[in-house]
């Protein structure tokens, strides 16, 4: 396997010997990296949009079960909030949490 591996990297190579023509594009000209981001920021909006909708779900639920099983996953979201702001800020991408302060927070409502 790992000679397949090998032999897959030479042909890369050999057929985009510049380091930017392995940057494939897609339509409207987007890299696989920004790709990737864009979709990393729509998990980011949505996570965000939990710390509001949970905690009312909390309020109404019917049993203890139920609101103990979303007290859990409301920390388990914010976790996954932290990570997500640890990783934009580790590439650089700090903006995406800015982004969504300027756009989705005010003093009224504050995630």
């Amino acid at each position: 396997m790992r000679n397949s591996k090998i032999n897959r990297l030479e042909l890369l190579k050999n057929n985009y010997p510049n380091k930017s023509d392995l940057e494939f594009v897609g339509p409207k000209n987007q890299t696989c990296r920004n790709i990737y981001l864009e979709e990393l920021q729509d998990i980011y909006f949505s996570e965000k949009s939990l710390l509001i909708s949970i905690p009312i779900l909390i309020q109404k639920a019917a049993s203890k079960e139920i609101s103990d099983a979303l007290t859990t996953h409301l920390q388990f979201t914010k976790e996954h909030i932290q990570r997500l702001e640890d990783f934009f800020d580790s590439i650089g991408e700090k903006n995406i949490t800015i982004n969504y302060s300027s756009l989705y927070e005010n003093e009224s409502n504050t995630p």
